[in-house]
């Protein structure tokens, strides 16, 4: 869990940060208002904690600009001041709690505690997956009661597995949940942790397989059978159970199944169209070994041949071949420029090629394929989920052919061959109005590129008691848990389906523009794919020299460009953009293989926004990039 401390007395904030780092807490500090607003905007918190009284921008007027725009993370205040009148300065700007200075520790976290809970319904005081119990309380974890000895980020990893138990985690998203910006480690440290965690949790008779490695993706809990056992914790209300079959739980771990299965589908089409080119790569470096052995090697065999590396550590990964990525890594390191290549290195050259070759041919082998275009594509599928039975056949009656019209009595996308284009919801599939703004919010969160129209009873009509201002609220309700359009039941067929029309134009409107620049053929295709299956519209440049007439022919809100090219570097090409007025906030997020610690320095001084290190993972990318294009309040639609 990831807090945001902004405190201005040094003291103060450095007793904090070692209080709740203490407590497996990954802890963020700002000294000044101004820049706790910019971290906040910057990055996802859990928490914040903020004193009143800050320069540049005061606590109160924090909690007003972070609820205006929309944050729903808990906000502690830290006040010296404990007069009724200030409390309730402070909870009317939008912070749930406050704590009086001086503090108590134990009090503190207690009431961090409280409010992390009450910010998640689900997020009860312990934690259970079959056998296995965290217990938030005393910081202990038991397999069939046995205690763990877990360091403070094996703890922290279990904890967030539990906490999200049905979602993957890419070793990117570890990173920005349990680290900050300046200690976050390489990837490798998540998965260095991540195998002191399985040896632990093995010791004490689990699974081994209970933290599961979705290769090319990341980790998560084993979802195959997450029975609890019951039998020893029933009686204790405080227990979180962790239910087998939940509505819309079930039904966003089969959605992002099914996601990564596409991605994985994509990438291994990619892999086999470009498997002779990655050979070809390989087969660069031979060629630095042949020149050494015949004392025959040139300044332009060597660069090829550390460019080929270069390009296989950072694609290689991208494709779930992280240990070959980590090979390619070792020999760029010894064909770089910069350090002398003698005939001595000839045997590690030649093992780490060796190794190199094997770890490609542990992929599946390339297979012919024979791509068939199907003769009509598939109908965009409208979802419409209603208890009345003619509200589906009537739609279909009023529509020509243009949608394929898909009834439930529920929600359940994951049981649907497709995903639908809209979701049609029909309150009154719900005992109360409020289980219906629940799904709706649930969609929204889950599924944020599928719009919905909900379909209500008409609201009395405004009169002396109030009643306009019921529906007015109402209304706000709906559009504040994510609901695109709002209809008054009855409504003929044809005017729901004008609605659709409308909301989808509105949708693909708003579709994002994305351009990426990269010499490697191979990551472009990749990470295209990546994001069009995202609903992305998606422009690639693999020649630098042409940026300036993509760039403006592509209109991108968003720029992705790699590091090191030919030509013209990224660095170069970002700072070439940042001269130009009418590009000059446009958001650009750098490809990297070089490590964090290196990268950073570079892009953020040339003007980037972020930077992703590759090996790319796509749920990383995907998330820094939906972030940042939320940041400039471009909503993705698909």
């Amino acid at each position: 869990m990831k807090i945001l401390v902004v405190e201005d007395d040094l003291l103060v904030a450095e007793a904090l940060r070692i209080t709740l780092s203490d407590r497996t807490y990954a802890v963020e500090v700002a000294h000044d208002g101004r820049s706790g607003l910019d971290f906040i905007e910057a990055f996802d918190y859990d928490l914040l904690l903020l004193d009143v009284i800050l320069p540049n921008l005061d606590g109160i007027s924090i909690c007003r600009h972070v609820r205006s725009r929309g944050y729903m993370m808990p906000i502690l205040l830290l006040t010296s001041k404990d007069s009724k009148h200030d409390r309730a300065i402070g909870l009317d700007a939008g912070a749930d709690d406050y704590v009086i200075k001086p503090f108590d520790p134990e009090e503190l976290s207690a009431r961090i505690r409280a409010l992390l809970r009450r910010g998640n319904d689900r997020m009860q005081p312990v934690l259970t997956w079959e056998d296995l119990t965290l217990d938030p309380r005393n910081y202990e974890v038991t397999y069939q009661h046995q205690l763990l000895n877990l360091t403070p980020k094996e703890y922290s990893l279990l904890e967030l597995f539990l906490r999200h138990n049905r979602q993957l985690f890419s070793c990117g998203a570890i990173l920005e949940h349990l680290w900050t910006y300046e200690d976050a480690p390489s990837e490798e440290a998540v998965r260095t942790h991540i195998k002191g965690l399985r040896h632990k949790l093995k010791a004490a008779g689990a699974p081994t397989n209970l933290v599961e490695t979705v290769y090319g993706i990341g980790y998560r809990l084993k979802p195959n059978d997450p029975i609890v056992s019951r039998s020893s914790i029933a009686a204790d209300p405080q227990i979180e159970i962790v239910p087998v079959e939940l509505p819309i739980e079930s039904t966003t771990t089969r959605s992002q199944t099914a996601t990564a299965t596409n991605s994985l589908h994509f990438l291994t089409d990619i892999w086999n169209r470009h498997y002779a080119q990655i050979l070809d790569r390989v087969a660069s470096i031979d060629l630095v070994i042949n020149a050494l052995e015949d004392r025959s090697l040139t300044t332009e065999i060597r660069h090829q041949a550390w460019q080929s590396a270069h390009t296989l550590a950072g694609t290689l990964g991208t494709f779930g071949l992280s240990l070959g990525s980590q090979i390619a890594k070792q020999i760029e390191s010894l064909l770089d420029a910069n350090s002398e290549l003698t005939p001595a290195q000839i045997p590690e050259l030649k093992s780490g090629v060796k190794l190199l070759r094997q770890e490609i041919a542990s992929k599946t082998a390339p297979v012919e394929t024979t791509i068939v275009t199907p003769p009509n594509s598939p109908s965009p599928q409208l979802l419409v989920v209603t208890s009345e039975p003619n509200l589906a056949s009537s739609l279909r009656s009023a529509n020509p052919g243009k949608f394929e019209i898909v009834s439930a009595t529920e929600l359940s996308l994951g049981q649907l061959a497709q995903t639908p284009q809209l979701i049609i919801l029909d309150l009154d599939c719900f005992p109360q109005i409020a289980d219906g703004l629940a799904v709706l919010s649930e969609l929204e969160r889950d599924y944020p590129q599928i719009p919905t129209i909900v379909l209500s009873q008409p609201n009395p009509p405004a009169n002396i008691n109030g009643e306009g201002a019921i529906r007015l609220h109402q209304r706000i309700k709906l559009a504040n848990s994510g609901a695109k359009l709002s209809l008054s039941k009855p409504l003929a067929a044809g005017q729901i389906l004008l609605a659709v029309d409308r909301v989808l134009q509105q949708a693909r409107a708003s579709q994002a523009r994305v351009t990426i620049v990269d010499d490697d053929r191979l990551l472009l295709e990749s990470v295209s794919a990546l994001l069009s299956l995202q609903g992305m519209t998606v422009t690639t440049l693999s020649d630098p020299s042409r940026f300036w007439e993509t760039l403006e022919a592509s209109a991108p809100d968003l720029l992705i460009l790699d590091l090191d090219m030919p030509t013209h570097d990224g660095i170069e090409l970002c700072r070439a953009v940042r001269t130009d007025p009418q590009w000059a906030s446009l958001p650009i997020l750098f490809l990297t293989a070089h490590s964090a610690s290196i990268a950073s320095d570079r892009v953020f001084a040339a003007g980037a926004d972020d930077f992703v290190t590759k090996p790319v993972i796509d749920s990383t990318l995907v998330t820094r990039i939906v972030n940042r294009l939320e940041r400039i309040g471009l909503v993705l639609s698909g």
